[in-house]
Order: C-alpha cells, then structure tokens, then sequence
C-alpha cells in the first residue's frame, strides 16, 4: 500500500529528483515552456503551483505599502528563495509572472500532449506551459 506517500520517484535518487525539479523549474520560468516526458510534467506541476502561488501572494504584498505587509512579503521571497536561489529569476517571478496570474485562482500551468513520442524509449512527450504566457516571436509567424 502507498498511503500518505506522495510524489513520483521517477526512477531516480532523492538528490537527483531535487536536482531535476530545480531545473526544470528554472527551464519553465524563462522559457515559458519546457518540452519534457509526460511523466516529469506530471510530477513537476505540483511544484510550479504552489511557486507561482506564492508569488501572487508576495506580488499583492509589494504592491500595499505597510509595514506588516513588506515583512510578510519578505517572508514569501525568502520562502520562494528555497527553490529559487537564483535572485535574477526570483525577481522575474515576483515582478511579472506574479502579477501575470493575479486574476487566476490556480492552475496556471497546462499539459498539452505532443504529437511524436521520444525517440530511443517511445515516452509520452508532452508540452509544459503557462496558460497565461504571451506568444513568442516563432509562434505568431506561425498563428
């Protein structure tokens, strides 16, 4: 039985799996998306979730001007700061991804399925996006 076990070890060491949820991670927030194995999408989602929610929170808090709130927005950069130890991309988290997903209430990520499979072991392939991502360059040529 696998009760109160949760995660997906994803045939990998404890050190190894941080290791790839850090990158991947790193690799969503400044590509906006990442082309990944459906089973890494799955796993890493919950992660990004509760990243981008703290940085809604910590995105309101800059914005109000008292005391109380800047050392709670303090606390929720620290806490950001555990995943994210990169202070460039931790800025881009709280300055414009945040405010990005204000309006949304969760899941601000999505999951689309890629055509091929990934050659060598026939894996799931699968596209790992913000919803609310603006469209690059390549793309609206393509549109």
């Amino acid at each position: 039985m696998r009760h109160r076990v949760a995660g997906r070890k994803l045939t990998r060491d404890s050190q190894h799996r941080i290791a790839l949820r850090r990158n991947m991670i790193r690799a969503l927030l400044i590509n906006g998306r990442v082309v990944t194995t459906q089973a890494k999408a799955k796993a890493i989602r919950r992660y990004v979730e509760k990243i981008v929610t703290r940085a809604r929170k910590a995105a309101a808090l800059k914005a109000s001007g008292s005391k109380a709130d800047q050392q709670a927005f303090v606390h929720q950069v620290r806490l950001l700061a555990r995943e994210i130890p990169d202070r460039k991309l931790l800025s881009l988290l709280v300055d414009v991804i945040g405010p990005m997903c204000q309006d949304r209430p969760g899941g601000y990520t999505r999951i689309l399925r890629d055509a091929k499979n990934r050659l060598g072991d026939n894996a799931p392939r699968v596209i790992f996006e913000f919803v609310d991502r603006a469209p690059s360059d390549e793309e609206a040529v393509e549109a």
